[in-house]
């Protein structure tokens, strides 16, 4: 991170804090992405079709490899562990695997977001050299098609709901939680970017936190199964309030906890703009450490 620092131009604090500010406002922010709006567009295509280029199955990967996960993840935690699940469902195996498909469906958009966002600008140095080229556009695109393809997990989810006993009204209002899970994907690619220009082993690093976030985060076990004391803590985590949305709207068939998702949307946009300026501030140099 030194090499990045000393890289950046040199200019009083005062300023420095006055151009974070302006990069941070969220009309600046939105009005890029307008202006640039063809080019994320097309970026976030070439994303999501990227993933699965060359393969046999195509997108079909998208499908096959979160549900191999969940037969797994099914299998140990609710037949050898035997956790058992009181959301507000009916319990059994059933719902335990659709509670569990929904945390895994959020998680794998910012575990995604947090593996390439580390490596993005080292994999575009050809973009990165150009001048004139918008690299904010880069974390954006990656956030947007994590996002689109969980929307396929999310699909499946409707699905099994509705054959199994009906899809509650509560449904439609499921879509809310997608605006703070995007924000904060995108937030945090854009604040590992430079981080990863930096440090170019920070790609270990990001798959060994992102395996603690993972088992840290209400996914594989209820919020009630953890100790009274430590569940303050873990209920501020921002993940387990959309994953809690989402379960609680496809799932339970319960109302959102408007306070909760309110909170986690504003400090989700705050995050992100934030990413933003920090990465806006920094692209100048990336050039230059690569």
């Amino acid at each position: 991170m030194r090499k990045i620092i000393e890289a950046a131009p040199q200019t009083g604090l005062l300023s420095t804090l006055r151009q974070v500010l302006t990069l941070a406002r969220p009309g600046a922010f939105f009005g890029r992405f307008w202006a640039d709006r063809e080019l994320l567009k097309e970026f976030t295509r070439l994303e999501f079709v990227g993933r699965f280029k060359g393969t046999q199955l195509g997108i079909l990967w998208g499908l096959i490899t979160p549900l191999l996960t969940l037969a797994v993840y099914t299998f140990v935690f609710s037949v050898v562990i035997r956790t058992s699940w009181s959301g507000g469902g009916k319990g059994g195996v059933l719902e335990f695997a659709l509670s569990l498909f929904t945390g895994l469906a959020c998680f794998e958009v910012l575990a995604g977001s947090a593996a390439r966002g580390a490596s993005l600008m080292a994999e575009n140095v050809n973009f990165v050299k150009k001048v004139v080229f918008p690299l904010e556009v880069l974390p954006a695109s990656v956030g947007l098609a994590l996002v689109l393809q969980s929307l396929f997990s999310f699909a499946l989810v409707v699905l099994a709901r509705f054959f199994s006993g009906g899809l509650p009204a509560t449904a439609l209002l499921a879509p809310l939680g997608l605006i703070p899970l995007l924000a904060l994907a995108v937030g945090l690619g854009t604040w590992l970017a430079p981080v990863g220009v930096a440090v170019k082993d920070v790609g270990q690093a990001i798959t060994a936190l992102m395996q603690l976030y993972f088992f840290m985060t209400p996914i594989v076990y209820p919020l009630t199964a953890v100790p009274e004391r430590y569940r303050p803590i873990l209920a501020l985590n921002p993940l387990h309030v959309v994953i809690e949305h989402f379960r609680r709207t496809l799932l339970w068939g319960q109302s959102p906890d408007w306070v909760a998702l309110s909170a986690v949307t504003l400090f989700a946009l705050i995050f992100m703009l934030a990413g933003h300026a920090w990465f806006m501030h920094l692209k100048k140099v990336f050039a230059d450490v690569l």
